[in-house]
């Protein structure tokens, strides 16, 4: 693949592990500038990581998972768990008290594996190419890079009352989760 291709495949993959991280980056606002950046970067790692890996496997075995019924209930899962973290947040930001929907690192690293799924059936056509796992490598780098942006950005949104933020991390989850929910009905 030549140069320009990778950074096409590279940011096609990675929006939606960005628009994850920002959403994500929402739920620190009441972190320390310290626990931002560590939070900032491990969210980074694992976006970027996930989608390393899964494009390298899909590139050696996504054939057999993207195409079959386990593809498509993996699909399902990952919607559920888009509109869960949706309710949830819809939920925090009506409460009255001052309870803080949490960043925490099991979520992330489900989210992480969820946002990758694309990458794996995406991996299926690079199984062909030689030394495939240099391109998963890239991309991989450039999906960290994304959500490194995307998780800073959300840092400037401090102005902004904590509940209005939780219901927009909630509706970026909840399109997220209809958008994973349609492609998987259609």
């Amino acid at each position: 693949m030549f140069p320009s291709e990778i950074l096409i495949l590279g940011a096609a993959l990675a929006m939606d592990a960005a628009v994850v991280s920002f959403a994500y980056g929402l739920l620190c606002k009441k972190s320390t500038r310290m626990e931002k950046w560590q939070k900032g970067l491990i969210t980074a790692f694992l976006f970027g990581f996930f989608q390393f890996l899964m494009l390298w496997l899909g590139s050696y075995a996504g054939y057999l998972i993207s195409f079959s019924s386990i593809g498509h209930i993996f699909q399902f899962l990952v919607g559920s768990c888009f509109f869960l973290l949706a309710i949830k947040c819809v939920q925090e930001s009506f409460s009255e008290g001052d309870t803080e929907f949490k960043w925490a690192f099991v979520p992330l690293l489900i989210l992480a594996t969820a946002t990758s799924a694309d990458a794996l059936a995406a991996g299926v056509s690079l199984g062909t190419m030689p030394e495939a796992h240099f391109i998963a490598l890239e991309v991989g780098i450039i999906t960290a890079v994304f959500c490194s942006v995307f998780f800073t950005a959300s840092q400037f949104l401090k102005s902004i009352p904590e509940n209005w933020l939780l219901r927009l991390a909630a509706s970026i989850f909840a399109f997220l989760g209809g958008q994973v929910m349609w492609q998987f009905i259609f």
